[in-house]
């Protein structure tokens, strides 16, 4: 197995039990030992405790093939994907006192589909255009601090860019990067 993420190497195979010397390749390798159908004397599976080298030992041929291909896909990348968690359309924008009498712009919002959370990741939308995409500093809803904002509700949105301009029409949409792990796209002949 190859792919431009994970390469997978045999580095020795043979038959009978597993040896010392089996694990102290595996070591110096930061290898794996599958084992099929066979004992791991007990100096054996001591040495490999000791040093850190997992030994997995199946009977089952077919499970041999699924816990390699799950120590491959354990191996590559996780991929991002983006999740929509909610959108909101801006009804006008407003300025308010921060601190020393410094105005900073607020989007006065309203909540049109699923739920708006503080700590995600917004973007302005308007006329199908990508205006900002960024973190809130603060998410009000009336007068207090809030955390999530459910849909028909409004809430004022605070952008840590304060440059950033809304007007009234806008989409704000609220999302998420999840990284999802990759499964190998390996399958031997046969299995």
């Amino acid at each position: 197995y190859n792919s431009k993420f994970v390469k997978f190497n045999l580095i020795s195979f043979g038959i009978g039990h597993v040896t010392p010397n089996d694990v102290e390749l595996a070591e110096t390798f930061k290898g794996v030992i599958f084992t099929f159908n066979t004992d791991v004397p007990a100096a054996s599976r001591d040495l490999a405790d000791e040093s850190g080298v997992s030994i997995i030992n199946t009977n089952i041929i077919y499970r041999l093939i699924e816990q390699l291909q799950q120590r491959i896909s354990e191996q590559m990348p996780t991929v991002p994907q983006e999740e929509i968690l909610g959108e909101a359309d801006v009804l006008e924008q407003f300025l308010v006192t921060d601190g020393k009498r410094k105005k900073t712009p607020v989007a006065g919002c309203r909540c049109v589909k699923g739920v708006l959370k503080r700590k995600a990741q917004f973007r302005i939308i308007r006329d199908d255009e990508l205006i900002h995409s960024g973190a809130l500093t603060s998410m009000r809803h009336l007068k207090s601090e809030a955390e999530t904002i459910n849909v028909d509700k409004e809430c004022g949105l605070k952008f840590e860019d304060t440059s950033v301009k809304v007007l009234p029409g806008d989409r704000i949409v609220c999302y998420t990067i999840n990284q999802l792990p990759q499964q190998c796209d390996w399958h031997p002949p046969g299995f």
